[in-house]
């Protein structure tokens, strides 16, 4: 009754009385974990988003199908970072990573802290700043870090998102180490440090083997060889030889065409076999789904060339999960900046572009928050991303979404104008933005609207810096002079110039880190540069998208739509657009 009660106080937005009701029922039915997401509801709407986020992995330790609160618990953490993670149920954290439709990466950021505070990890780091990294991972390896190599969260976590804790980075980077300095029969022959490996081994594969690798591995590695046919006929020798090797270079460039056949193979143990097999029909796939992508155009710019190779080589980024919107969703965002008026095309069929959608993560949330009426194209240089995305878009059942290779500056081949175009950090990519930037208008029919996103001066200073200093100092790009500049970085600590890259996601994969310091073309422009071409092109401004963290006084209301008046508050506040500027506006 309680419940019922709570329910009808809930919507009638008695949120106090929705509480002590669900409290109640709570009390009365300790494992209905409807219940609880109930609670976490009610809080969330009373103000208490840390209670609401602690009720929430509640819910789902009792109820681990229930994707509503692993939703509403992902949503409350993308923008809520709790002081103290010790209240969250580690059993409702680690199921919420079970569901493809929340992000997973930010579920990864409270499940580490979590396992940094409130498990025997922390242990684990004891040892290594009083002992050495070397020393945590031998015992880890130990009797005392079999818990900790055991621990569930720990291992959903490690398997579903990349690791952007410093601390654990060092840790898995000097177990790795031992791993390979250490006689198979040592480690590998132990069940739960087996299955850790594999662990591992996933979680490199997700941040594409950034971590630092030393001159002593390389040597060791030197002297282990694959030997796929024997891997194959069921080896032991040869299996743990691939493991090895596979703690440092991706399974598919280990067994090359060998692999392919890997689904008759006879791997032991089964679990390393299904492994293989999962990591070799995961390539093949996007392989699959990339044969028959249209290309459209030739890539003739040298930059675009450039560029593409990049991508071709390292399809960014490499996302696993998506919060995926409503329906209503893309309305709901547009009519904070245009009227209904404006957005009545929205109501019958209507096309989009995605120009430079990478590996399609931004169009897969773009069609699915557009929804059905809308027909929309994403366009990428890249046909490795492209094959990416599209295999996504099938894993989120996405059917009003197609992939075409197209540079942008080709994109008037395509065969219509369009009512919406988003192009998200790429124009800064290209020789030149304002040439892009043109050709997406002239692809955008009259009253059509338009999101961009570009790199900011003033914001990106401290980048252009350091690449600076990388482009006179002539650092490589290769994959490991980008391992050894990041470790630089490390060991340079707290006071370094390139220390605040430490606080950025983007530091903790490679191909991420290598967009954001390495990338082969990148432009930053300014707030009049970007008023001028609109004013020259024909496009009205409607607003930035205001990021989480800006600082007090920035322009509101109607000051919103004034870039004079932007320009002067960033000249004060330089940091504020330091992911980019992304605002929108409309074709008059």
């Amino acid at each position: 009754m309680t419940q019922e009660l709570g329910i009808t106080a809930l919507k009638a937005g008695d949120y106090k009385a929705a509480i002590a009701y669900f409290e109640a029922a709570a009390q009365a039915t300790p494992g209905n974990g409807v219940v609880r997401y109930n609670l976490a509801q009610a809080l969330r709407h009373d103000g208490r988003e840390g209670d609401a986020i602690i009720e929430a992995t509640e819910a789902l330790a009792r109820d681990p199908a229930l994707n509503e609160a692993a939703r509403l618990l992902t949503y409350l953490l993308s923008f809520l970072k709790l002081r103290n993670p010790a209240g969250i149920n580690p059993a409702g954290l680690a199921a919420a990573f079970n569901f493809i439709n929340v992000d997973h990466q930010v579920l990864a950021s409270p499940a580490l802290a979590y396992l940094k505070q409130c498990t025997l990890l922390n242990d684990a780091l004891m040892v290594c700043k009083s002992q050495g990294w070397s020393a945590g991972a031998k015992w880890l390896l130990s009797s005392k870090g079999r818990p900790v190599l055991r621990d569930p969260l720990l291992l959903t976590t490690l398997s579903a998102a990349a690791n952007t804790d410093l601390d654990i980075e060092r840790l898995l980077t000097a177990l790795r180490k031992v791993l390979l300095m250490t006689a198979p029969e040592k480690t590998f022959r132990k069940a739960h440090i087996l299955d850790f490996t594999y662990v591992l081994i996933r979680q490199l594969e997700i941040n594409e083997y950034v971590f630092a690798v030393s001159s002593e591995e390389h040597k060791n590695l030197e002297e282990i060889f694959v030997n796929p046919q024997g891997v194959a006929k069921g080896s032991r020798a040869a299996a743990e030889s691939l493991l090895l090797k596979a703690l440092y270079t991706p399974l598919w460039q280990l067994l090359g065409e060998d692999g392919k056949d890997c689904d008759s193979w006879k791997v032991t143990p089964k679990k390393w076999c299904d492994f293989i097999c999962d990591h070799i029909s995961e390539r093949n796939q996007i392989a699959k789904a990339a044969e028959d992508i249209e290309c459209l155009g030739d890539i003739g710019n040298e930059i675009s060339q450039n560029v593409a190779r990049l991508y071709e080589e390292n399809p960014y980024p490499r996302w696993l999960s998506l919060h995926t919107p409503s329906v209503k969703s893309r309305h709901n965002l547009l009519a904070e900046y245009f009227t209904e008026s404006q957005l009545a095309f929205m109501n019958a069929p209507c096309t989009v572009l995605i120009a430079g959608a990478g590996t399609g993560q931004q169009a897969v949330d773009a069609a699915l928050g557009y929804g059905p009426n809308a027909t929309l194209t994403a366009i990428d240089l890249s046909l490795a991303s492209l094959g990416y995305g599209k295999r996504m878009a099938g894993l989120f059942q996405v059917n009003n979404l197609r992939f075409i290779q197209c540079d942008i500056l080709n994109a008037g081949l395509l065969e219509a104008d369009f009512d919406v175009i988003e192009s998200i950090g790429v124009l800064h990519h290209m020789d030149d933005p304002w040439l892009g930037w043109k050709t997406l208008v002239e692809k955008l029919r009259p009253g059509g609207l338009m999101k961009i996103g570009l790199y900011s001066s003033a914001a990106r200073r401290s980048i252009a810096s350091l690449r600076k200093d990388i482009e006179v100092r002539g650092i490589a790009d290769d994959q490991q002079s980008i391992r050894d500049y990041r470790q630089n970085i490390i060991n340079q600590g707290e006071d370094a110039e390139g220390a605040f890259l430490l606080q950025s996601a983007d530091f903790f994969s490679l191909s991420n880190f290598r967009d954001l310091m390495f990338h082969v073309s990148e432009q930053h422009v300014t707030i009049p540069e970007i008023a001028a071409f609109m004013a020259a092109n024909g496009l009205s401004f409607h607003g930035f998208e205001i990021p989480i963290d800006i600082v007090d006084g920035y322009p509101d209301g109607e000051a919103n739509l004034d870039l004079v008046g932007w320009s002067d508050f960033e000249g004060n506040h330089p940091d504020t657009f330091k992911g980019m500027y992304v605002f929108w506006c409309r074709k008059n």
